[in-house]
């Protein structure tokens, strides 16, 4: 980092070789000189007031953009996902000079024949705001988080001193219209200097098949996606597995062990405050804040301050996680405060509902709600929807069986529903809205 007329400024530099790809789009590798014109001549076109809305599918085409806008210094907004609905909503609220969908990503044509390479430096203001990202919505209604470009590049030099990386392209199963996707599948190549994919695979075959196809020493997923993986069985003994998103469960991460003889390295943060933390349950199941990270929890809440913290907080948030401070670096995570509510007066975690569920046999995945209860001595109960596996043959009955001794009374669902996928983002998290309407 450097100082040019008074502001710091952030110097990214790209480059590809014949031994060595920028990225891997669809069909073939990307050079420098194709993105490089591809990324200078969206610029051009960037007119007019208002921010650049991103909503197309592939990485390559979401890099064509989000470069672009920073050089025009604009900044990108990041929808919480692609439904109409969120896109016309956003459209009536807030600026955008151009957008960018899928009609406007089949213009960006990748040739093999573009095969130029060399190397690009950039400079850029890290005061500018770079993204409005929006929360999951898994507590409630999506919020507009700004972030600059300070946050975001900050984040992404601490983790590339914060570990040591494989000299070999990153595979992502999560797109970079979240912060986890954006930070880890897109900033963090960038500045270690290796190839991203235009893809983002969702099922495990084509997850191993494009970590195959690209020689890839990094996955960065999800645990659901983890959990899936194993039954695979691939040989991902020499990846860098990186989890966030939700807590990797510890059954999972102890036959990820076994199975692919490395840990996954777990990374807790959020959309508000970025990474925060990280761990590897074979070594140690508390987290380890990172250096830049300063950590309390005065009132049994997280209260996180960082130079990742959006500004919009003046560079520390108070969070909803509860936790246990073990040291000044070490903290055990308790669940959310709103994950916690009383039944018939006795405190009841809905998180740790879901985490028993998830060892029950057959239970690939699961999500439960509080409801009201009219009843003399409930005045709430629980409400379970559940992904099971096909030779499972898992009833409401056999669920409540493997239930008792592990769940008290009226931790056990009242109700369970049985269904093929739970509405997850493409980042693993589950807004509440989406649950309710599975009941319905």
């Amino acid at each position: 980092m450097r100082r040019a007329s008074e502001h710091p400024v952030a110097s990214l530099s790209f480059a590809s070789s014949n031994s060595r790809p920028l990225a891997y789009g669809a069909d073939c590798p990307v050079s420098l000189q194709h993105f490089r014109a591809d990324v200078l001549r969206f610029t051009e076109q960037i007119q007019g007031d208002g921010d650049v809305l991103i909503c197309c599918d592939g990485r390559y085409g979401f890099s064509v953009a989000l470069l672009a806008a920073w050089l025009s210094t604009r900044a990108v907004i990041l929808p919480p996902n692609r439904l109409e609905s969120s896109l016309a909503h956003i459209r009536s609220h807030l600026p955008i000079a151009i957008e960018c969908d899928r009609r406007w990503e089949e213009t960006l044509k990748i040739s093999p024949v573009d095969s130029g390479h060399g190397e690009w430096s950039i400079d850029l203001p890290l005061q500018n705001t770079a993204v409005r990202l929006f929360t999951s919505g898994s507590t409630g209604t999506p919020c507009i988080i700004p972030k600059s470009l300070g946050n975001l590049l900050h984040e992404a030099e601490a983790l590339r001193q914060g570990f040591v990386w494989p000299e070999a392209p990153v595979v992502a199963t999560v797109p970079p219209h979240h912060l986890y996707g954006l930070t880890f599948s897109l900033l963090l190549p960038w500045v270690l200097g290796v190839p991203w994919t235009d893809q983002t695979p969702f099922y495990p075959q084509d997850v191993i098949n494009l970590v195959t196809d690209t020689g890839a020493g990094t996955l960065i997923s999800i645990p659901l996606q983890y959990k899936a993986l194993l039954r695979e069985q691939p040989d991902f003994s020499h990846l860098t597995c990186v989890s966030a998103a939700a807590v990797l469960d510890s059954e999972t991460a102890r036959h990820w062990q076994q199975q692919q003889t490395r840990a996954i390295l777990e990374i807790y943060g959020s959309t508000e405050t970025g990474v925060v933390a990280h761990r590897c349950q074979d070594s140690d199941p508390a987290w380890r804040r990172f250096d830049a990270v300063s950590l309390s929890a005065n009132t049994g809440l997280l209260q996180v301050t960082s130079p990742f913290v959006s500004e919009k907080w003046k560079g520390s948030f108070q969070t909803a996680d509860r936790v246990k401070q073990l040291t000044e670096d070490r903290f055990q995570l308790l669940g959310r405060a709103d994950s916690v509510v009383k039944i018939g007066g006795k405190r009841v975690c809905l998180a740790a509902i879901e985490q028993k569920l998830t060892t029950c046999r057959g239970v690939i995945d699961a999500a439960v709600l509080a409801v009201s209860a009219d009843g003399p001595l409930r005045d709430k109960m629980i409400w379970a929807a559940l992904v099971v596996s096909d030779e499972a043959a898992l009833t409401t009955e056999r669920l409540r069986k493997q239930l008792q001794g592990v769940l008290d009374g009226i931790e056990i669902p009242k109700r369970v529903i049985f269904v093929d996928k739970l509405p997850r983002t493409s980042s693993g998290k589950l807004p509440r809205k989406c649950l309710i309407n599975l009941f319905k």
